[in-house]
């Protein structure tokens, strides 16, 4: 009886894609990184393929912890008079075969960058209509009936000047209004409290 009992829910799947799903299965990923993509090696294992690159799949495992026990071990044995051989000296790492990849990335991740900052377009529209109508009066905005969020004059400034920051959005707030940033005006010396 139990015999029959483990077959009553197996059942053949027709449905299912057995090619894909092994090509899932066997499928490590794809490598958005093109250095480490040139250099990886599909018959070796990932974890090796790291460490010949000087990379590491798990930062805790590459530089671990200092271990308190490990430390007193070694000072009761240099205390005790023991041989020099006795001593376990740190072992010497092995030469990466790719070291030189890990010297790209880290080399890549130095440079400078500009940022990528955007402002979302709900947020233009909004700083738009109100650059419309009060330029950068910021005391005015706060009174606006469209003020929904209940900014305060100085989230306003800070946002407005954050919009100004990036050219891409702000030249072409000033091109369909066609407005030079001298038509614009100043910001009021009276938005202080």
């Amino acid at each position: 009886m139990k015999i029959r009992k483990n077959h009553i829910g197996k059942r053949y799947r027709y449905n299912v894609n057995r090619k894909r799903l092994n090509k899932t299965r066997s499928n490590t990923g794809k490598i958005k990184c093109p250095e480490v993509k040139e250099h990886w090696n599909d018959r070796r294992l990932p974890n090796k393929n790291y460490f010949d690159m000087g990379l590491a799949t798990d930062a805790n495992k590459s530089i671990p912890m200092p271990s308190f026990r490990k430390s007193r071990l070694r000072v009761a044995k240099m205390t005790n008079d023991f041989v020099e051989e006795d001593i376990d000296e740190e072992p010497i790492p092995k030469p990466r075969r790719k070291a030189f990849v890990a010297d790209i990335l880290e080399k890549e991740a130095n440079e400078f960058r500009e940022p990528k900052l955007r402002l979302p377009k709900g947020l233009i529209a909004q700083l738009s209509y109100f650059l419309d109508t009060y330029k950068l009066n910021y005391k005015n905005m706060v009174n606006d009936r469209k003020n929904f969020d209940q900014w305060t004059w100085k989230q306003f400034r800070m946002k407005i000047r954050k919009f100004m920051s990036i050219p891409e959005q702000f030249d072409l707030y000033l091109k369909e209004r066609e407005i030079n940033r001298e038509n614009l005006g100043t910001e009021y010396d009276s938005d202080g409290e």
